[in-house]
C-alpha cells in the first residue's frame, strides 16, 4: 500500500498536539511506549512509532508489515515511513526515537523481513516476543486509537528528551587526577553501555586535539575510513582510531595500522582498555607489516589516553579539563546512550569533586 506522507505528517502533528495537551491517555499504550524505552535494542523505537503513526494515518495498514508488497495489499514500507517522516519529526520537535541515525531501520534484522513477526537474530529473544505482541495488539486498533496510542508514545518521547536536555556537567575545580578518578568510575569493566562510553571517551579525547571529531555508530559496517573515531583536520580525516574494550594482540594492532595505511592515512592509534591488556608495542606492528607511511601509536589504558590527551591540548590544564567532561557529556548524547549512562557521568564527575 502506497501510504500519504503528507497525510502521516499531518497526522503526527495531531498526536503531537494531543501529546502536549493534559488530555488523558490510554494507559496502556504510555505503558508500552515506556517498556519499549526500555527494551535492549534501540531500533524497536523508531520501529514502534512508525507503525502506530501508519496506523493512524490509515487504519487499513497492517502493522506487522514491514515492507511494501504486491502479494498483500495492506502492507507498506515502515523504513520509507520511519526515514522520510519520524526522523525529521524528532528532529524538528525534540523527541527521542533513541536514534540520531537519518535511516534508523535500516538494519539487520529490520531490513532482511517483509515483517514483524518473521524477525529472528535478535540479542534479546524476550524483546521480540513483546513487541511482536503489541505490534499485533495495534493491528487491532482503528484510526482514532492509533492515535491516542501514537499520542502516548509522543508524550513519553518528549519526556525523555526533556530528561536528556537536563543533564549537565559542572566541572569547576576539578583536577586532573579528579578526571581520571571519573573515568575509572565510568568505564569500569560491568558498566552497562560499556562499548558506547569507551567509543565517546576516545571521541572527547581527540576534541581535545583536533578541529572535529566524527564518530561512527557501533557495529556499523558501512565506513569511509578504517577506525571508530576520526579527527578531522581542514575537512580531511588526519587519524583514525580503533575503539576495543575486549584485548588484543599485536596483530590486531598490525593490521589495523596496515588498513590505515591502505587508504592513505597518515596516523593509526589503537585504543583498548580491557581486563588483563598487555602492553602493544607499536615497532610491531611497523615491521610485521612494513608500514612506512603510517605513524601508529597504542594506549592500553583509558588513564594513559587521557593523560596524554591533557598534556598535548590546544588548551591550558584547567580549560581542558572542562571541555573534555563537557564534551564527554555531549559525545554520550550523539551515540545514544540511555539517559542512566548519561546521569551516571554526571555523578561522577560531581563525586570526583568531592574528593
Amino acid at each position: 500500500m502506497s501510504l500519504d506522507y503528507q497525510a502521516a505528517e499531518q497526522t503526527l502533528l495531531e498526536a503531537l498536539a494531543i501529546a502536549k495537551s493534559d488530555v488523558r491517555l490510554p494507559v496502556e499504550w504510555t505503558s508500552h511506549a515506556r517498556a519499549v524505552f526500555d527494551l535492549d535494542a534501540k531500533t524497536w523505537t523508531p520501529a514502534f512509532v512508525t507503525l502506530l503513526l501508519a496506523k493512524a494515518t490509515n487504519d487499513r495498514i497492517d502493522t506487522m508489515s514491514l515492507k511494501a508488497s504486491e502479494g498483500n495489499p495492506t502492507a507498506y514500507s515502515a523504513r520509507g515511513l520511519c526515514h522520510k517522516i519520524v526522523v525529521p519529526a524528532a528532529a524538528e520537535y525534540g523527541f527521542s526515537i533513541r536514534n540520531t541515525g537519518r535511516e534508523p531501520m535500516n538494519n539487520q534484522p529490520f531490513f532482511r523481513y517483509d515483517r514483524i513477526d518473521q524477525l529472528d537474530r535478535v540479542r534479546k529473544a524476550a524483546d521480540r516476543e513483546f513487541f511482536v505482541d503489541v505490534a499485533q495488539q495495534a493491528n487491532h486498533l482503528d484510526a482514532g486509537g492509533a492515535i491516542q496510542a501514537l499520542a502516548a508514545f509522543l508524550r513519553e518521547a518528549l519526556a525523555v528528551a526533556a530528561a536528556t536536555k537536563r543533564i549537565a556537567v559542572k566541572a569547576n575545580g576539578l583536577t586532573a587526577s579528579g578526571a581520571e578518578t571519573a573515568v575509572k568510575d565510568f568505564l569500569r569493566f560491568d558498566a552497562p553501555d560499556r562499548p558506547q562510553r569507551l567509543q565517546a571517551f576516545a571521541a572527547a579525547c581527540l576534541g581535545l586535539l583536533y578541529e572535529r571529531v566524527q564518530t561512527r555508530r557501533i557495529n556499523d559496517p558501512s565506513r569511509d575510513f578504517p577506525g571508530d573515531v576520526h579527527g578531522v583536520i581542514g575537512g580531511k580525516v588526519a587519524v583514525a582510531m580503533e575503539v576495543r574494550g575486549k584485548a588484543v594482540g599485536a596483530s590486531d594492532l598490525s593490521s589495523f595500522a596496515r588498513d590505515c595505511e591502505s587508504v592513505g592515512l597518515g596516523r593509526a592509534i589503537m585504543f583498548v582498555d580491557a581486563p588483563l591488556q598487555s602492553e602493544l608495542g607499536s615497532h610491531v606492528a611497523i615491521n610485521n607489516y612494513h608500514i612506512r607511511t603510517t605513524q601508529v601509536a597504542a594506549f592500553t589504558s583509558a588513564p594513559e589516553l587521557l593523560a596524554e590527551s591533557f598534556l598535548w591540548a590546544k588548551l591550558s590544564l584547567p580549560d581542558a579539563i572542562e571541555t573534555f567532561t563537557t564534551d564527554y557529556l555531549t559525545k554520550l548524547r550523539e551515540i545514544e546512550v540511555t539517559v542512566p549512562t548519561l546521569q551516571e557521568w554526571a555523578r561522577a564527575v560531581a563525586v570526583a569533586q568531592a574528593h
